[in-house]
């Protein structure tokens, strides 16, 4: 019998959100405010948003939706709600360093613009440092969830990604030339 202890759990859904007047919105922001740097190197992050924007108002609905039905299986006592949230546009060759979002339950993003090219999520596994002193010169047929001290998910446009905060992760540069990659980043709490 094999039993799976202390996962790292992944939710991922894609949705059905138009997506212009999202990426427009963050846009025009970006134009209209200083960047705030957290994990990115290059490009753009905004300050937290203040509300809910009525262009990001049905994402932070879907955001909310899932994130409570990923909470069936966790099993939290409280209904999640969202936090904070921001934005991130990051040009070519822009990315972020690894990270976690200390004093949330949930966090994740959302892509509004993006392509195969634009930078990858990266999951680190929690124990990486004890994997790769002790399981350094092993060969593995493939790699799988269980060998692996890193697992990526390419940013889709439309996806939702919700994941443990204390998850550490980080973004690949945007290779693409042409198209910046657009996301939005956010923490979910736990209701009292």
């Amino acid at each position: 019998m094999l039993h799976n202890l202390f996962p790292s759990p992944v939710y991922d859904v894609e949705l059905s959100l138009d997506t212009k007047p999202m990426a427009s919105y963050c846009l025009d922001l970006k134009k209209k405010s200083n960047n705030i740097l957290k994990s990115n190197v290059g490009g753009w992050q905004s300050s937290p948003l203040d509300k809910e924007p009525l262009p990001l108002k049905a994402l932070f609905k879907s955001i909310v939706n899932h994130a409570n039905k990923f909470n069936e299986v966790l099993g939290f006592k409280n209904p999640l709600r969202l936090g904070n949230s921001w934005i991130n546009i990051n040009g070519y060759r822009d990315y972020n360093i690894e990270h976690i979002h200390p004093g949330a339950a949930l966090s994740g993003v959302y892509y509004i613009k993006s392509n195969s090219n634009s930078g990858n999520l990266r999951f680190l596994h929690p124990t990486k440092d004890l994997m790769s002193y002790d399981w350094s010169g092993l060969s593995w047929k493939e790699p799988n969830e269980y060998n692996s001290l890193t697992w990526w998910f390419a940013p889709i446009e439309n996806k939702l990604f919700l994941f443990p905060s204390w998850l550490r992760h980080y973004v690949d540069p945007n290779l693409n030339k042409e198209e910046e990659r657009i996301s939005i980043s956010f923490n979910l709490i736990c209701s009292s």
